[in-house]
C-alpha cells in the first residue's frame, strides 16, 4: 500500500475534525443560510474547472454492484438523461442543502466538539440505511455498531449536555439534535449514490452534485427571506453579513477562506483520490481521527469545556465505527472483489 492516500486520508480528516472550529469564527459575522450558498457555489465553480480540464481524461467505469438500479456506462461526452439529473438533484438535497443547513444552523448554537464528536456516526447512519434499503445485509456486528453508536448519541445530545454553554439561544439540545439530523441525512446520501458517480464520471457527478446542490440552498434562502418579510419568521440580525466588507476581523477572512479552500475543494478532492487508491473499508478507521483533531483543536482553539459524557460518547461512537471498519475488512478478505466507490 503506498503512502501518498493514507497520508491524503489523513489530511482530509484534519480539515474535516477543523470545519466546525473554523465555521465558529465566520458564523459570528454571517448568516449560516448565507455561508451554505457561498459554500456550495465555490465548489460548483471548483469542480467545473477541474471538470473542463480533465473530463477527457475520465473514463467512467461499469458498476460492479449488482443491487444498484443500473450497471450502465454513460460516456464523458454523451448527455445523462433526465432520470439521472433528478437522481442527482435527490442526492444534492440530503448530501448538500439538509445536511449542511441543519449543521451550519446548529452551529452558533452548540459547541465544535459537539459537532466533532458526532460527525463519526454518519458511518453508522450510513450501514443503518443501507440495511434499509436492501444495499447491505443485516449482521450481528451491523446490529452492534448502530447500538454502540446511537448510545454514544444519546450521551452527546442527552440531559448529561445541559450544562454545556450555548453560544446563542437558551437550549443546544435542539441544536445538537440538528447535527444529527445532519450526519443522517449526509448518511442517506451515501446509501442512495451506489454507482452513479462511477457511471457518469467522477469529476461531472460532482459538477452537478454541488451545482444543483447550489441551486437548491439559493432556493431555500430565497424562501426564508420571502418568509421573513411576510413576518412569519423573526428577522435575524442579518441575512448576509453582521457588517462592512472591511470592517470583518481576520479571523472571518481566515475561517471563510478554510472553509472554501480546506474543508470544502481540498477535502472533496483529497477524499475521492484517496478512494481511487484504497479500499474503502480502510477509511472507516480513519473517521475516528477527525473526532480527536476536532476535540483536541475546540479546546486549544476557542477554549471550549470536553466533559466525561463527551468523552464516553465519542468512545461509545467510534467504537461502533471499529466494528463496522473490522466488518468490511472480513468481507473484503472472503471477497477480494473490486468496490464500487461513492464520496
Amino acid at each position: 500500500m503506498h503512502l501518498q492516500p493514507i497520508l491524503a486520508l489523513l489530511v482530509v480528516q484534519l480539515l474535516f475534525g477543523a470545519l466546525p472550529v473554523a465555521s465558529k469564527f465566520v458564523l459570528a459575522h454571517a448568516h449560516p443560510f448565507f455561508v451554505v450558498v457561498l459554500r456550495s457555489f465555490f465548489a460548483a465553480i471548483f469542480f467545473f474547472v477541474l471538470h473542463k480540464i480533465f473530463s477527457p481524461a475520465e473514463s467512467p467505469r461499469v458498476s460492479v454492484d449488482q443491487r444498484d438500479d443500473s450497471s450502465e456506462v454513460v460516456g464523458v461526452s454523451q448527455r445523462l438523461p433526465l432520470s439521472v439529473h433528478a437522481r442527482i438533484l435527490l442526492l444534492a438535497f440530503f448530501g448538500i442543502t439538509f445536511n449542511q443547513m441543519a449543521l451550519f444552523i446548529a452551529l452558533p448554537q452548540t459547541t465544535a466538539a459537539v459537532a466533532s464528536i458526532i460527525s463519526p456516526s454518519i458511518a453508522l447512519f450510513t450501514l443503518l440505511f443501507s440495511v434499509l434499503l436492501g444495499r447491505e445485509s443485516f449482521r450481528t456486528s451491523s446490529l452492534l455498531s448502530i447500538v454502540l453508536g446511537g448510545v454514544g448519541v444519546l450521551l452527546v445530545i442527552g440531559p448529561f449536555t445541559q450544562n454545556l454553554p450555548s453560544s446563542g439561544a437558551s437550549g443546544s439540545a435542539w441544536a445538537d439534535s440538528l447535527n444529527v439530523l445532519s450526519a443522517a441525512s449526509y448518511a442517506f446520501y451515501l446509501a442512495l449514490v451506489g454507482q452513479l458517480p462511477t457511471r457518469v464520471g467522477g469529476l461531472r457527478f460532482s459538477l452537478l452534485f454541488f451545482l444543483y446542490g447550489c441551486l437548491l440552498n439559493v432556493l431555500v434562502m430565497l424562501l426564508f427571506v420571502q418568509a421573513v418579510r411576510m413576518g412569519l419568521w423573526e428577522r435575524p440580525p442579518s441575512l448576509l453579513l453582521s457588517a462592512e466588507l472591511a470592517q470583518l476581523p481576520a479571523s472571518f477572512w481566515y475561517g471563510l477562506g478554510f472553509l472554501l479552500l480546506g474543508a470544502t475543494a481540498l477535502t472533496y478532492f483529497l477524499n475521492t483520490w484517496a478512494l481511487q487508491r484504497v479500499k474503502p473499508s480502510l477509511v472507516g478507521g480513519f473517521v475516528c481521527l477527525q473526532t480527536l483533531f476536532g476535540l483536541f483543536l475546540s479546546q486549544s482553539i476557542l477554549s471550549e469545556p470536553i466533559t466525561l459524557s463527551m468523552i464516553l460518547g465519542s468512545v461509545l461512537i467510534m467504537c461502533g465505527v471499529v466494528v463496522l471498519t473490522i466488518q468490511h475488512f472480513r468481507d473484503s478478505r472472503r471477497a477480494p472483489t473490486a468496490e464500487g466507490v461513492s464520496a
